[in-house]
């Protein structure tokens, strides 16, 4: 045998790409949630900083929104790789599980 062995939990790795793809559906979720949080004008007083303030607080609003967003693409990501790579690890299994009886059978 050359080169290092390598296990892989296939159900695992598939729970795992439905658990990051849930996350990523709370993300979206938290991102619309936040999008329909309204910021009065004036909710902070009626006086130049509060302006100021409520003017960088829409502003992070705005960021957390996207940032969300990213999040959720990038989660959403992972878990269609692992579901992909979980498949990909269990078609070989098979495979190589039939490769191996042929060979058995034909000896």
């Amino acid at each position: 045998r050359k080169g290092p062995m390598m296990f892989v939990d296939a159900d695992l790795l598939h729970s795992g790409g439905t658990e990051s793809r849930h996350a990523a559906d709370h993300a979206h979720q938290a991102a619309e949630h936040l999008s329909k949080a309204e910021l009065q004008s004036r909710m902070f007083g009626d006086f130049a900083v509060a302006d100021e303030f409520h003017a960088l607080t829409t502003s992070l609003q705005v960021d957390h929104k996207r940032l969300l967003l990213q999040h959720r693409e990038t989660l959403y990501s992972v878990g269609q790789g692992a579901q992909v790579a979980a498949a990909g690890f269990t078609d070989m299994e098979q495979n190589n599980t039939a490769s191996v009886r042929a060979v058995r059978c034909t000896s």
